[in-house]
């Protein structure tokens, strides 16, 4: 997506462009407020503004599933976007990763809801995602790079337009593009045994590898945990096997970083310097070049 057509969004998605509909209990975005010129894109692209959609757990499931067999789909083309997505020549790569490993994963189940928070077990399908939702805002943060991996719901919000994307060629990443993804893997590596996360974003931060918020920089690392490239000290994951999201919260638990933090998360949190990479699954996913 061009910097033009970031700008319209930006200008459609911004919170004060919204109209509220008590009835379905979601926002919608208006389109009068941009110009005709904007508009004209919008419609060129073939970008739907205001995507509603009347969202449930098992047609979510049903849908991953039936996605899961599209050709190309594939842990290689899937990495290629993700590695542009480090790089930033295509941000919306970043959540790809760990929404093709949700979805190679995805298995038929009911909504059977957690012991401790309130959404599915299997899933983390939200119990408050029952109901309409506006999909174009979550393709729009996506697209930002915004990582919306962490459920069955993002998963499919993600692959179902990600499969449109893929039709018109594959993403493959620049020479740039892979060679700070190959410096982010080793600068992790690198870490001081008793590093924690937080230490180590903020390092991040300071080599200057990654560009973009801290919240880019979250998400990258939250995907690259989620398929076990960064090791966590509580579950092994892996990008072949699947865990319940269940197990994977339930070990924030038992973590100090995550007491009175929404946004320090597992499996990332559970992280530690000693750690460093897991470069067999990192090979496994993304090739001999790293």
């Amino acid at each position: 997506m061009d910097s033009k057509m970031l700008r319209v969004l930006k200008k459609l998605y911004h919170y004060e462009n919204k109209d509220y509909d008590a009835e379905r209990k979601v926002s919608i975005y208006k389109t009068t407020t941009l110009t005709s010129a904007e508009q004209e894109l919008l419609q060129a692209s073939g970008w739907v503004a205001n995507d509603l959609q009347d969202i449930r757990h098992n047609e979510i499931i049903g849908k991953l599933i039936e996605q899961s067999l599209n050709d190309l789909f594939s842990w290689e083309s899937i990495a290629n976007a993700f590695v542009a997505g480090v790089g930033g020549s295509y941000r919306r790569g970043i959540s790809a990763l760990g929404s093709y490993h949700t979805l190679i994963h995805t298995r038929h189940h009911d909504y059977a809801e957690a012991e401790r928070f309130r959404a599915c077990k299997v899933c983390a399908f939200s119990y408050s995602a029952e109901g309409w939702d506006n999909l174009s805002f979550i393709r729009y943060a996506m697209h930002l790079g915004s990582n919306y991996s962490g459920t069955s719901l993002g998963a499919y919000v993600d692959m179902s337009e990600f499969a449109q994307i893929l039709e018109q060629g594959p993403i493959l990443p620049t020479e740039q593009d892979k060679q700070m993804f190959s410096q982010l893997l080793h600068s992790i590596d690198r870490a001081d045994v008793s590093e924690t996360p937080g230490q180590y974003e903020k390092r991040l931060t300071a080599e200057k590898i990654i560009k973009g918020s801290s919240g880019i920089r979250r998400g990258i690392l939250q995907s690259l945990a989620t398929v076990g490239v960064v090791p966590n000290r509580l579950v092994e994951l892996a990008p072949d096997r699947w865990t319940d999201k269940e197990a994977i919260i339930n070990a924030e638990y038992e973590l100090d970083n995550t007491k009175g933090r929404s946004d320090m998360e597992m499996p990332w949190a559970g992280w530690q310097g000693r750690l460093g990479v897991d470069w067999d699954k990192a090979r496994a996913i993304f090739g001999d070049w790293i």
